[in-house]
């Protein structure tokens, strides 16, 4: 029976520690993304970034929307990018609620959406005081009427209050 045991430990202990080591270290898988990302091995670092993108990683995320977004693996796959900027957005991180705007502002999506474009840029010009953001939703303010203007802002408040309050005050 024990010999049994030390059998079953030995061949689980290794993939139980391996996840709590992966757990652990996500910041440094995604690093060796960055770093293939940086060397322009970009199928590393899809690889890296989307290990620990579905577990939540927010800079990991963004990093693969960027990538699909700009074609580094081959064709820009606009809608694969919106997926990951969205994760990511919807995980706090502002310079994804950005580059998820300008899709949608420059109709990377199809159609241009003007008032998804505003949300997303309100809401990184808001929780980043990101002055790029701040200039795109000056620049969509002015081409918006007042009725989509009034809906854009009442979505980003939404948002605001699910992610900071867990629940909506409409």
């Amino acid at each position: 029976m024990r010999s049994v045991v030390k059998i079953l430990l030995c061949i689980t202990l290794p993939f139980v520690l391996s996840g709590v080591a992966y757990a652990d270290n996500a910041e440094d898988i995604f690093d060796l993304g960055y770093d293939a990302f940086i060397k322009m091995d970009y199928a590393g670092a899809e690889k890296h970034w989307t290990r620990v993108g579905a577990l939540g990683h927010a800079r990991a995320q963004n990093g693969l929307g960027i990538m699909y977004r700009d074609g580094d693996l081959g064709e820009a796959r606009s809608e694969d990018a919106a997926v990951w900027f969205l994760q990511s957005a919807n995980n706090g991180y502002a310079y994804a609620m950005f580059n998820l705007g300008m899709l949608y502002k420059n109709g990377r999506l199809g159609e241009v959406n003007d008032i998804e474009a505003y949300r997303w840029l309100l809401l990184a010009s808001t929780i980043n005081f990101d002055e790029n953001a701040k200039f795109q939703v000056n620049l969509l303010s002015q081409r918006m009427d007042n009725q989509s203007l009034v809906k854009a802002r009442d979505q980003a408040q939404l948002w605001l209050d699910e992610f900071f309050f867990g629940k909506s005050t409409y």
